[in-house]
């Protein structure tokens, strides 16, 4: 290593006095200059003379990826809607606007206009998830891994929550069932095997301990073969024989079926409702097209019990949620939700997809290909929806190489890589296109 070298590195004041950088934020430039520098200085360890021009160059670079923020917009071209990685489901424009509306200003989160007193934050969603569900109250959280603690916490702390083998899920960052009802203070009690659970396993297990009996749906993964599995109805019976709560974690809340049974089994909250269940949460983003947000729905009793769990405070959502909730719920109650994004490309026919695909392959000079869309999410797990896509290459570009240039433009494109890189047009709008056109034709 050549000591040398590092006595090239330039001071920051002579970086930050630069022509070209006067009238910018001096703390976001300094910080700019800082990694510029430190980058130059990894090199020169590495033997490599730093070069003035170049570490400008790399200060301007880095300022402007400061200055416009990590969290921006992508194009979805992988054909999931419920991109967990890419933010989930997309909200409608409306619910924006409204959001724009209500937050940008003074609201009556918790007042009463009528009566000119404090008023309950819940109350502005929970009407609606009443008449949308069927259920007697509502209360919401700010995601459903707070919604099964705090259900399990306020009613089972101390005492036993029984729950099938075949039930105890992970999700998506390491969230797993038995380590929630630990941290809650609920006593876990395992019935049935892994792949047979009957409502006689419910009812043997409860001792004078049992507080709750919890059914959870398994998300991302289906149990196929030889299986059998307690139904709602019977968890609701077996609960109400040993005089303590049922509870169902629905995972992804869905208000209208899109798709048929023989791609989806998954059934509406309003359906899960008229089961006799007590407590059901699920997730106010995923199929429920919302943002996100855990929702516990069931009767009023309870509810107002873990409204008054002093965990409320630290779970409750924000004006921002309740807005958004808010205006997709009356989406749905107004017979206007396929006006929310994942609702269309759940409900879109293949002949729609394909009359999109050939725009798209016109457009950019690809080839139009048949595919298959999962839903996401960990909703419909093993769901395949048939799809369109459009494969393109380029001249001397892996498709490794492809898919890097694209996600790293302005505004990146997230595809589907195999031997080609491919669009898969389900979750394309055609407002996307241009930018798939200007990132590919930049390599030309």
């Amino acid at each position: 290593m050549d000591s040398n070298l590092f006595r090239l590195l330039p001071k920051m004041d002579r970086i930050i006095g630069e022509q070209r950088f006067q009238g910018l934020p001096k703390l976001l430039l300094k910080e700019a200059a800082k990694r510029a520098v430190e980058a130059a200085r990894a090199e020169a360890a590495a033997g490599k003379e730093p070069v003035y021009e170049d570490i400008l160059t790399d200060t301007a670079k880095i300022y402007s990826e400061l200055a416009g923020g990590s969290l921006k917009r992508v194009i979805n071209a992988t054909g999931v809607p419920i991109h967990t990685n890419l933010g989930r489901s997309p909200l409608p424009e409306c619910a924006a606007d409204e959001l724009k509306s209500i937050v940008c200003g003074y609201s009556n989160l918790e007042f009463d206009t009528e009566s000119g007193k404090r008023g309950d934050r819940y109350h502005h969603a929970a009407e609606y998830l009443k008449i949308l569900t069927g259920a007697e109250d509502a209360v919401i959280v700010n995601n459903n891994a707070s919604a099964v603690f705090l259900v399990l916490n306020t009613f089972a702390k101390g005492k036993e929550a029984v729950v099938s083998r075949g039930e105890l899920v992970e999700i998506g960052g390491s969230f797993r069932v038995p380590d929630v009802m630990k941290q809650s203070g609920a006593k876990m009690v395992e019935v049935g095997t892994t792949n047979k659970t009957r409502k006689a396993d419910y009812d043997n297990a409860v001792t004078p301990k049992t507080a709750l009996m919890m059914k959870v749906h398994r998300s991302n993964y289906e149990i196929v073969g030889f299986s059998e599995e307690a139904s709602l109805c019977e968890v609701a019976q077996s609960a109400a024989g040993a005089g303590c709560i049922s509870y169902y974690d629905a995972g992804s809340g869905l208000f209208v079926k899109h798709l048929p049974d023989d791609i989806c089994r998954d059934r509406t909250i309003a359906d899960f409702m008229s089961s006799g269940i007590d407590l059901i949460s699920f997730s106010g983003d995923k199929m429920a097209g919302g943002c996100q947000a855990g929702i516990i729905a069931g009767k009023k009793s309870l509810i107002n019990k873990l409204k008054k769990n002093p965990l409320m405070r630290m779970l409750r959502v924000d004006k921002m949620t309740l807005a958004v909730l808010q205006s997709v719920f009356r989406l749905y109650l107004t017979g206007r939700e396929n006006e929310i994004p994942v609702n269309r490309m759940l409900s879109e026919g293949i002949e729609v997809l394909g009359l999109r695909a050939a725009k798209l392959a016109a457009l950019i000079g690809g080839e139009v290909v048949s595919t298959k869309s999962t839903v996401g999410g960990g909703s419909c797990p093993m769901t395949e929806m048939k799809s369109f896509g459009v494969e393109v290459s380029v001249k001397g570009m892996s498709s490794a190489a492809l898919d890097r240039h694209l996600r790293r433009w302005e505004t990146p494109v997230i595809a589907r890589v195999g031997e080609k890189v491919c669009f898969d047009v389900r979750t394309l709008d055609e407002r996307d296109f241009e930018t798939i056109l200007n990132a590919l034709g930049a390599l030309k």
